[in-house]
């Protein structure tokens, strides 16, 4: 795993998904101060945006919520794949342009704000065969450049980590479960149904990883036996 230095304090990029769940639970388990910060664009759901509500509350952890209206996946920017341009033509479907370096952009903004020079994602090993800006490299570069381009990178530097970044998606379960991250509170599914979909690449993914462990996924059983805190919240207003 990459090392979380620097101090106590991390700004975390909470998506509501397994892997930032997971990274929220390991800092806390190493005693930092985090503060969590959630993008909403067009192209995320309601439900996964809950998702990251209810994990920062249960942890107490302060939340920051940032909207991005123009960011937008190229499933969405361009019809068909024949439309894309040609470098983007085998993306993956959830690519968005640009993506990270926007969104550490604007961590980088609130931690400097807020006097915090680490900002942690929560990227796995799988994360990297399909998206160029979740590469060890990258990281590596985008800090160099905060730690030249920000006062307080300049004084104490800064850095940009993904302490699962080495783990699987099946790793990182494994690591939660350990960590007793309530999994039941998180949203892998890339639509925004009631019940995830089952066909999606986050799905299927998440489907797989806890197949791999044995273990069944506690988002299933809460919608099985009728107890997921979404639809209840929901049905009350």
């Amino acid at each position: 795993m990459e090392t979380v230095v620097n101090g106590k304090k991390a700004l975390l990029l909470l998506s509501g998904g397994i892997d930032s769940a997971v990274a929220l639970y390991l800092l806390k388990a190493r005693g930092y101060d985090v503060i969590a910060l959630s993008i909403n664009y067009p192209g995320r759901g309601e439900r996964e945006r809950e998702s990251a509500r209810r994990l920062a509350e249960m942890t107490n952890t302060r939340l920051i919520e940032v909207d991005l209206p123009f960011m937008r996946e190229v499933v969405e920017l361009w019809g068909s794949e024949d439309e894309r341009p040609q470098h983007l033509r085998n993306a993956h479907p959830s690519t968005i342009p640009a993506r990270n370096t926007i969104i550490y952009s604007v961590a980088a903004y609130f931690a400097e704000m807020l006097g915090i020079n680490l900002v942690v994602a929560g990227h796995n090993a799988d994360d990297v065969k399909h998206f160029p800006d979740t590469t060890r490299e990258f990281r590596r570069l985008f800090s160099k450049a905060l730690s030249i381009g920000t006062y307080i990178g300049r004084t104490r530097g800064f850095r940009v980590v993904a302490p699962l970044s080495r783990l699987s998606k099946t790793g990182v379960v494994k690591l939660g479960l350990k960590l007793g991250v309530p999994f039941e509170y998180t949203w892998s599914c890339h639509n925004n149904y009631d019940k995830p979909c089952g066909r999606c690449t986050g799905c299927i993914a998440r489907k797989r990883a806890f197949e791999e462990l044995g273990v069944e996924d506690p988002l299933e059983r809460v919608i099985r036996e009728g107890k997921d805190w979404w639809r209840i919240h929901y049905s009350k207003k």
